[in-house]
């Protein structure tokens, strides 16, 4: 689980993310958010921006970069639980100012009031947590799965390097053939080694 620091940071960046701010950055990021299946039909509520949404989608492929279906889905849970806990936090924050408002005589300490009247009855801010804390899971989920699957790929190409070396591939290559057709050695050097002169005269 994120530590508390954790938390206030990815408040504050989801909150300062504005994403692209031109036509085309913002055309782009469209284009994006269809390319990994994320629909403002179904992730926006009334209240919401679409676009926020397109250009959250935009910002986390650009960043991510998947590849192949199992990473675009990885991706699809990060944006959908990114842009829910933003929708949390704006729904926490209407509750506590529908609960002042509400209130008919607010003393010095109202904001703790509606806190503790709401723990002892309702207890809806304590269900909001939970379901900011369930997307976080997800999210945090998701993202170190796409890392570890960016990783292991990474791992298998070095290895395919590794398994086929350049000289391996020169051999291998129509150069390499006409090269080993005619009878010289498969090297990047094909000029004859001399050998040592055996007459020490003949070495001056």
């Amino acid at each position: 689980m994120a530590s508390p620091a954790q938390i206030t940071a990815n408040r504050a960046n989801a909150q300062l993310s504005t994403g692209p701010r031109s036509v085309e950055g913002k055309a782009a990021s469209s284009r994006n958010a269809l390319k990994l299946g994320i629909h403002a039909q179904s992730l926006v509520i009334p209240g919401e921006d679409p676009e926020l949404l397109e250009e959250l989608t935009c910002e986390y492929e650009l960043d991510l970069q998947p590849v192949g279906a199992v990473e675009c889905a990885l991706v699809e849970t990060i944006v959908r639980s990114a842009w829910l806990m933003r929708r949390m936090t704006r729904i926490e924050a209407e509750v506590t100012h529908a609960r002042l408002a509400a209130q008919e005589n607010p003393g010095p300490h109202a904001l703790g009031d509606i806190y503790i009247d709401d723990f002892a009855a309702a207890r809806l801010f304590q269900s909001i947590a939970r379901r900011y804390q369930a997307l976080q899971r997800d999210y945090y989920r998701a993202l170190k799965e796409i890392r570890e699957s960016k990783r292991a790929r990474s791992e298998a190409a070095m290895f395919a390097a590794t398994a086929n070396p350049p000289e391996n591939r020169l051999r291998s290559s129509p150069v390499g053939q006409a090269v080993a057709f005619c009878g010289l050695p498969a090297s990047s050097s094909s000029t004859p080694k001399r050998e040592p002169l055996s007459n020490p005269a003949l070495r001056l």
